[in-house]
């Protein structure tokens, strides 16, 4: 919803079950390019969301429409330009 925080958006099941897409990774970079990158994900979680195309290699996952449920990040132990992340992300229509 517009204005709302991402905990209120409102997903359809046009297509079948909705689908929750779940990434562990790492992100090196500046701590510029860091704080750009949590930034980007945060602002989608506090409201900014659409809809954003998650594109993958695997063919069952590709091109879906998805929104962030979750982000956590953290630090990577002895590596101040590194953050581990978890992002968890729900496949749906976006209602509007």
């Amino acid at each position: 919803m517009p204005g709302s925080d991402s905990s209120t958006s409102i997903l359809l099941d046009l297509f079948g079950v909705t689908r929750t897409i779940s990434i562990d990774g790492i992100k090196s970079g500046t701590a510029a390019a860091l704080n750009t990158f949590i930034t980007v994900i945060e602002a989608l979680i506090a409201g900014g969301q659409s809809g954003v195309t998650f594109v993958s290699s695997l063919s069952t996952f590709a091109n879906k429409t998805v929104f962030v449920k979750s982000f956590n990040w953290d630090y990577v132990k002895g590596d101040p330009n590194k953050i581990s992340y978890r992002l968890e992300l729900t496949e749906g229509a976006g209602a509007v």
